[in-house]
């Protein structure tokens, strides 16, 4: 009897280190760099290269995304460099672009208050050769959000700007948010990579450093 206490137990310490591992995955924290006054949504990928902070993550052989985050006294600035061997941009017209490669900004809401997380849907192109962004869950305006997009066969990067007047006053300094890759493949099949976690209900901490 002993003996199958000390193997529970074990199995048990295995289990907890296994929850702690996800969990600091899940709230892993990030900092974004300040950028001058004038840095603007559509600088040159060079210039967000050299004034944000970047991360990378590969999510399978032929996807990748890396991430700039930076900010400044007004805006809060994300960008997206998406490496993907087969594009789509087919649905501009869904609220979520269901049938197109994009993007997901969750900005994760209160636990307890059980609310829907803040979601910005950003599309790289469209039938009219223009990015198209929509707003879930909050009432954010759209001229307080800027975006650009450069395009390519096998990449894209898109880039957002985000009035710093939306964000809750306890977001000003730490953001909790979720990061979304929709992908679609040239057989239809759809997946959705999360940057943090395992899902929409994971999230990680976008710090503005000082």
């Amino acid at each position: 009897m002993k003996r199958l206490l000390v193997k529970f137990g074990f199995l048990l310490l295995i289990l907890l280190l296994v929850a702690g591992k996800l969990s600091v995955t899940a709230e892993e924290r990030l900092s974004a760099a300040r950028v001058n006054e004038d840095f603007r949504v559509d600088s040159p990928l060079e210039m967000w290269t050299k004034s944000t902070t970047v991360y990378d993550n590969n999510f399978s052989g032929n996807l990748s995304l890396r991430l700039y985050a930076g900010f400044n006294q007004k805006f809060l600035f994300l960008g997206f460099y998406v490496r993907d061997s087969f594009l789509t941009f087919a649905d501009d017209f869904t609220l979520d672009f269901q049938g197109s490669d994009h993007l997901r900004i969750h900005f994760q809401s209160d636990p307890e208050a059980a609310k829907t997380p803040v979601t910005l849907y950003l599309l790289p192109s469209s039938k009219i050769k223009e990015p198209l962004f929509n707003i879930a869950g909050a009432s954010w305006r759209h001229s307080s959000i800027t975006v650009n997009s450069v395009p390519g066969k096998a990449a894209y990067f898109y880039s957002v700007a985000i009035d710093r007047s939306n964000l809750r006053p306890t977001w000003q300094r730490e953001i909790p948010l979720q990061i979304g890759l929709h992908d679609v493949n040239s057989q239809g099949k759809v997946d959705l990579y999360w940057l943090f976690g395992t899902g929409p209900k994971d999230h990680g901490t976008l710090v503005l450093s000082q």
